[in-house]
């Protein structure tokens, strides 16, 4: 294979331009020693043509296509950036084809792929510049070989390539085990086609594959699977105060807090948008039928409190985002500190939690020499973390969000692992710029099609 080029494809009428010929600066021709005036093979993805090649003089890396060619090849009828590369004597390949999975909404004409919305503009913005064509489906739209590229600010439904890298980003556990995902992914294998984060992990999914490797016992916080009435109060006994968990719970919905006071009073804290909701039950008896009657065919994890480190008299706990970028090594994109909202004891960002950065709130609870070293032994265990998952469960993740807490004393304790981390918790979102998170993720798709290339 040739290096690759990023190149400009222009559409142009067919009365211009037949689809059996594609006309191509002749500084490209000269750098993938194309001959000129001879038949080649046109890959784009799972299409291809057979075309003529007509070299031209222009300045700029550029590529002429018929509106009839580019439609044989499912792109759309627009001016694109993509990569060149020659792949065998009589044959040239465009790409990659990198597409986001999620949900897509329309309201008054509008598309909103939800909490990601810009954080996908920001991942189109980037694949233009590195020329990967990235777009947008959902499980209906894939199936009407459709997607939504983003065209002049605008997201515009049109005909897309099939995928060679597929990033899920579905936000619902249920459609994740819907049959229609299950034949998506079935679809994806049977073309060899990589997907990473392709399904959610619970709580005690992670919390058995993290406790199976010793070395981080010392910071798991004691938990459990809420079974039973005396599993709820051997917990309660022995910490005086637990959280009761939804093994599939997001973004701080559904935490409940206990605490024993006066040995046989028992105070039970919900969380809510409006604040922490307290009930006092007076025996282990009334309480565990209340959580059985509140969240009947639901599996939870009991967890003792762990101390959280505090900010302006507000509990606290830091978010790494941990990434593959242009190999299989696991990086830290971001790292932030996540401060709660008054009344509130989870710190996420979707119950009216902050972000603030993590060296003000060290400095704040910390000796400056100390500092360097706690930061460090946070990183070095989230790496550590995203990694063991990576290897331990089932499918491929190159996207991880580890959460962390502090005590007084610097020792960090493993809070949770998110499959799907939310896109906004980056410190100081410079408007009009890339965040390095969106450029990761399409550094690392075109990293996993390069290496498709090479197995193929």
């Amino acid at each position: 294979m040739t290096e690759k080029i990023v190149i400009e494809i222009i559409p142009v009428p067919d009365e211009q331009l037949t689809n059996k010929e594609i006309k191509i600066s002749e500084n490209i021709v000269q750098r993938l020693s194309l001959q000129t005036q001879k038949y080649i093979e046109l890959f784009c993805s799972r299409n291809s043509a057979l075309v003529e090649i007509v070299s031209i003089k222009e300045s700029e890396d550029i590529i002429y296509g018929s509106h009839s060619l580019l439609g044989s090849l499912n792109l759309p009828i627009e001016e694109i950036t993509l990569s060149i590369q020659k792949i065998a004597k009589d044959k040239i390949s465009i790409g990659p084809i990198v597409c986001v999975l999620t949900e897509i909404h329309e309201k008054e004409n509008k598309i909103s792929f939800g909490s990601i919305d810009e954080f996908c503009a920001e991942m189109a913005i980037y694949s233009h510049q590195v020329g990967v064509l990235f777009y947008v489906t959902s499980l209906k739209t894939f199936k009407e070989n459709s997607g939504y590229l983003f065209i002049n600010s605008v997201w515009t439904k049109t005909v897309v390539p099939y995928p060679e890298v597929v990033h899920n980003r579905i936000h619902s556990r249920k459609k994740e085990q819907s049959n229609q995902f299950i034949s998506f992914t079935d679809q994806l294998n049977e073309h060899h086609i990589p997907i990473f984060n392709d399904h959610f992990l619970n709580k005690w999914e992670v919390h058995e594959i993290l406790q199976a490797n010793d070395h981080l016992l010392p910071y798991l916080p004691d938990t459990h699977l809420l079974t039973n009435k005396n599993s709820l109060y051997e917990m309660i006994e022995r910490h005086e105060c637990i959280f009761v968990k939804p093994v599939h719970g997001s973004q701080g919905r559904h935490i409940i807090r206990i605490r024993k006071k006066n040995n046989h009073t028992y105070f039970l804290d919900y969380t809510s948008f409006s604040g922490d909701l307290e009930t006092v039950y007076p025996s282990i008896n009334s309480l565990f039928q209340s959580l059985k009657s509140r969240f009947i065919q639901k599996t939870f994890i009991i967890q003792e409190c762990l101390q959280l480190l505090l900010y302006d008299e507000k509990p606290l706990d830091f978010r790494f985002l941990c990434q593959k970028q242009k190999h299989d090594k696991w990086e830290i994109t971001s790292a932030v500190t996540r401060v709660s909202s008054k009344g509130q004891f989870v710190s996420n960002i979707a119950r009216g939690g902050e972000i603030r950065k993590i060296n003000e709130v060290l400095h704040a609870n910390f000796d400056i020499q100390k500092i360097p070293h706690i930061k460090k032994m946070m990183q070095e265990l989230s790496l550590e973390i995203a990694s063991i998952i990576d290897i331990s469960s089932n499918g491929y993740f190159a996207e991880l969000g580890i959460d962390l807490a502090l005590d007084e004393n610097g020792k960090p304790a493993i809070i949770e692992v998110n499959t799907k981390p939310s896109k906004n918790m980056e410190q100081e979102k410079v408007p009009g710029k890339i965040r390095p998170s969106a450029k990761a993720i399409i550094h690392h798709c075109i990293f996993l099609a390069t290496r498709k290339e090479s197995s193929t």
